[in-house]
């Protein structure tokens, strides 16, 4: 009898040694709470409930058993086939691990390897139209009295409302949207609401622009990282348009030399701002306010009179589409000034936004 209570003592050891759980009571994913965590036990064992946010549901039965949380990037080894590597250097397969940019390129699969349908676009003729310059970085419109808002990072859950507000003031705006960041999926995907926000922002006479496929800093990946950003961008809003743009925004406004030769070969106009209202620095009730601030100084005496700003906003903000977006459009028509597109304040014709693709899907 003794003997067997031994056995038993053993056996619990090597289990609690080994078992991790993947839920605590409150719900909580611990596997994406290791990617805070430094843990010198590199080969752990995860047996996986069945997650809400797998981005491999496909492979998800092959994987009940693999090996989660090894270590992985710099310094380390590659993930295994279908698994990711969080920004932290863990293996995993929760969207935590896998959702771009944060998702560690070419260390495991990342949300930024997908690859829109259809056929490539970089074979599309791009000639260099109009009098704005290209491979450029542009901080300012050219019209006096105009006001170009423009908005980073979506569509995303609040793009739909966004866009209501815009046609209640018959306002215009500038979209700068990414592909497939944040976990939300690729935009050409038509079972998701992305595909259909970004056709009714064209039909409504916004400017739609590129933001990259997967939001990565266009300064710290490879040539042919930054190119693809730009080309699979191209591929997936081809598939929601017919065409791509030829305005684009880096990710955190960052674009070195080589980058700029980079989207100037590609045929882009470079778009910063003049006007930053900080949204992403104050997305809540109490410190919204200071964006207003920031948008009411600079409205209140221009210098010179009528001078043109380049604004920035995130359309990914709860307060910047249900609080800040209002405030400006009220200022802006109370201090005369027009809110347009960015092509309409820099004075370049519509037809000089887009790249068409004419090619048959067989071409």
């Amino acid at each position: 009898m003794i003997f067997v209570y031994i056995l038993f003592l053993l056996y619990a050891s090597v289990s609690l040694q080994y078992h991790v759980p993947v839920a605590n009571q409150y719900g909580q994913n611990l596997l994406s709470a290791r990617d805070n965590e430094q843990d010198s036990r590199p080969n752990r064992i995860a047996v996986l409930e069945e997650p809400t946010n797998d981005i491999h549901p496909d492979q998800h039965d092959g994987l009940r058993k693999a090996r989660l949380g090894e270590r992985c990037g710099q310094g380390h080894k590659k993930c295994k086939a279908h698994l990711c590597c969080s920004p932290a250097g863990y293996c995993g397969m929760t969207a935590a691990h896998c959702k771009s940019p944060d998702c560690q390129i070419g260390w495991g699969t990342c949300d930024a390897d997908k690859v829109p349908q259809g056929l490539p676009t970089k074979e599309i003729q791009r000639p260099q139209n109009g009098p704005v310059p290209y491979g450029e970085v542009i901080v300012t419109c050219k019209t006096s009295y105009t006001f170009a808002m423009t908005f980073d990072d979506g569509p995303n859950e609040f793009t739909r409302d966004l866009l209501d507000l815009l046609d209640k003031y018959k306002a215009k705006a500038t979209f700068f949207v990414t592909g497939v960041n944040s976990g939300k999926g690729q935009i050409d995907d038509f079972s998701r609401p992305w595909g259909s926000l970004i056709q009714r922002m064209h039909y409504s006479g916004h400017q739609i622009a590129s933001h990259t496929w997967s939001h990565q800093d266009l300064t710290a990946v490879s040539r042919e990282q930054r190119h693809q950003q730009i080309l699979k961008n191209e591929a997936a809003l081809r598939n929601i348009l017919g065409g791509f743009p030829t305005y684009m925004r880096p990710p955190y406004s960052k674009c070195d030399h080589a980058c700029l030769r980079d989207v100037e070969q590609l045929g882009y106009h470079v778009i910063s701002f003049n006007l930053d209202t900080a949204d992403y620095l104050n997305d809540s009730p109490e410190k919204i306010q200071r964006s207003k601030d920031i948008v009411n100084k600079a409205l209140s005496k221009p210098s010179p009179a009528g001078r043109p700003f380049l604004a920035i906003g995130h359309d990914i903000h709860a307060q910047t589409v249900y609080n800040l977006t209002e405030y400006i459009l009220r200022r802006v028509n109370e201090a005369g000034y027009r809110a347009v597109t960015v092509g309409e304040c820099l004075e370049d014709p519509r037809d000089n936004w887009y790249r068409w693709d004419y090619r048959k899907k067989s071409d």
